[in-house]
């Protein structure tokens, strides 16, 4: 006869049909206790730096970090791990990367832009890792859990410096230049909260200064000369590039398709003085990388991120001018720059080369329409 073996065990059928889980939440216990060994024998810490694309603007910030994190002491590849991402542009590609940021082996993620601080924050929610931003307009209106009345309010893991520019005094400056000034076009992303900030700024110094504002919406990079066209079209008579990433990844085919329409270009962005555009109102963003750099240097020391609040970049270093009198566009039978306006820029651009002032500084204070739309100039506050 054939021996008939016994029927399993209750226990036995149970520890059959959990096997899979088990290995499975074993597998899991051992990535996660390899993962923790490895954070704990780094010899230094690491950081990890992202930007949403390659401009000079955000190409300035982030040098200014690392230069931030070298005067804390931090410096790459020997006190500190560094390894730098790019999103070149792509928003999906920017939330990937931060993925996987969050989840590597990093103590402290570094930003260069609006859409990277959105990117980073969420996919750091939980605050597994330290995250300083820079270069960001408007953090209060990133949608990342920053209050505009209380800059001690965000979360615990997450702060930084906005750099708003003075949007009011960058239109009354083209107003001087050219009084008779009646049309600015102006091409957008309103998907970005930085650019939507800007506008929402250009759109009431305009209606104060009585001119009119040509807009023209684009969702990526590939469209916006095509708006560009589009407001020159509809008699724009100069060309303002705001603090949009999308706009500013390609302000040298700006400047160039507005001069071929012998239209001048001024923006909030400064970047290379000699790049075409007449004159830009802003920040050295390598100065602004260099604030992020410093605190990221200390949190890394051990300094508490609860009791820092979100910095504004304008109370640290001021604006700054610069000024093109070779720019394509620049007609002086309609445009001509005070001497005044000239004795504040820090580089001045004329047919007899480039002109560096370091000691130049543009005239303050500002008005609170610089920063507010609701304030109108006339009743602006000091800043």
């Amino acid at each position: 006869m054939i021996p008939v073996s016994p029927p399993p065990s209750p226990f036995a059928l149970i520890l059959r049909r959990s096997l899979p889980a088990i290995l499975l939440l074993g597998g899991g216990s051992a990535i996660l206790l390899a993962t923790d060994r490895a954070a704990a024998s780094r010899t230094m810490p690491a950081v990890a730096v992202l930007q949403q694309v390659s401009t000079t603007l955000l190409d300035d910030a982030v040098e200014g970090m690392l230069e931030g994190l070298a005067e804390r002491g931090y410096v790459g590849g020997k006190t500190v791990k560094i390894r730098r991402y790019n999103a070149e542009g792509d928003l999906a590609q920017a939330n990937a990367i931060a993925r996987e940021i969050a989840g590597g082996p990093f103590d402290l993620a570094l930003t260069s832009s609006t859409p990277s601080l959105q990117a980073m924050a969420t996919a750091n929610a939980r605050g597994r890792i330290l995250h300083v931003f820079s270069a960001v307009a408007d953090p209060f209106s990133a949608g990342v859990g920053f209050d505009r009345s209380d800059p001690l309010v965000h979360p615990r893991h997450l702060v930084g410096y906005g750099s708003l520019a003075p949007v009011d005094a960058t239109f009354r400056m083209a107003r001087r230049i050219n009084p008779r000034l009646g049309r600015v076009g102006v091409a957008h992303n309103p998907s970005e909260s930085n650019s939507r900030r800007f506008m929402e700024l250009a759109r009431a110094s305009c209606r104060t200064h009585g001119i009119e504002l040509v807009e023209a919406a684009v969702e990526n990079s590939s469209g916006v000369i095509e708006a560009i066209q589009s407001t020159l079209s509809r008699g724009a008579e100069a060309v303002f590039v705001p603090g949009d990433t999308t706009v500013s990844s390609v302000i040298d085919s700006i400047v160039a398709t507005a001069a071929k329409a012998g239209v001048p270009v001024f923006t909030v962005v400064p970047g290379r003085p000699d790049r075409g555009t007449l004159f830009d109102v802003g920040f050295d963003f390598r100065e602004v990388g260099l604030l992020a750099g410093r605190l990221a240097g200390d949190l890394l020391r051990g300094k508490d991120p609860a009791t820092v609040p979100i910095g504004e970049t304008a109370r640290e270093i001021p604006p700054r001018l610069s000024i093109n009198l070779a720019a394509p566009g620049y007609d002086r039978t309609r445009w001509r720059v005070p001497d005044d306006l000239l004795g504040q820029a820090k580089v001045v651009i004329d047919e007899t080369g480039r002109h560096d002032r370091p000691s130049a500084v543009l005239a303050g204070p500002f008005s609170e329409a610089d920063y507010n739309p609701e304030e109108s100039p006339s009743k602006g506050r000091g800043r």
